[in-house]
């Protein structure tokens, strides 16, 4: 018998484990591969609709992992989140096609465009959801092309006066200027003692 587990009314899961496929690997080796099933069945809607008849969804996962079959579920069901990060770095750092024809080329080319994205999330991390930050709706994080269009199409004038760098902003992109001030200040110490105020005309 199956142990069903019901999360809320109308909604009940259950998992079950078979054999899977047999992989040969290069070695030679054989590997027996787990396949792990859950299925759910919905009477009630999570919004309180009633369908006509039941809702079945069956989800499966083959799998070499020796955990148990929660821990697989969990491991495997967070797919859509992976494929988001692909979307931002093909899309949002245009590089849905190579530039060139040879692997070495490649290679160097997604080298910079993973220190890039890099570069550019810990930007979104400490900046566009910091406590400074504009006002938004909450999320953990910001897409990539959200940075660049708040943080990097900012029109500014680099100074050097004092032996310190200070960055000016029209009043128009005041708001924006704590923002960019606290990445400063947490990535360069420097950055807080050249902090300076507000004036009509800009903000240094």
């Amino acid at each position: 018998m199956w142990a069903w587990v019901s999360p809320r009314d109308g909604k009940r899961i259950t998992t079950w484990e078979t054999r899977g496929r047999t992989l040969t690997l290069a070695d030679g080796r054989e590997v027996r591969l787990r396949r792990i099933l859950r299925l759910t069945e919905r009477t009630i809607k999570a919004d309180g609709t009633v369908p006509l008849f039941p809702e079945v969804v069956i989800d499966g996962w083959e799998t070499t992992l020796t955990e148990p079959i929660d821990t697989v579920i969990t491991l495997y069901q967070d797919h859509g989140t992976h494929e988001q990060f692909h979307s931002e770095f093909k899309s949002d750092l245009d590089l849905e096609r190579l530039p060139s024809g040879k692997f070495n080329t490649h290679t160097l080319v997604l080298g910079l465009a993973a220190v890039a994205y890099n570069i550019l999330r810990l930007i979104g991390q400490q900046a566009l959801l910091g406590k400074e930050a504009l006002l938004r709706h909450p999320a953990k994080r910001r897409r990539l092309k959200t940075v660049m269009q708040e943080m990097l199409r900012v029109a500014a004038q680099l100074t050097l006066h004092a032996r310190c760098m200070a960055l000016n902003f029209f009043w128009h992109r005041i708001a924006e200027c704590g923002i960019i001030i606290a990445l400063f200040a947490s990535l360069d110490g420097q950055a807080e003692s050249c902090r300076g105020g507000v004036t009509e005309s800009g903000a240094r």
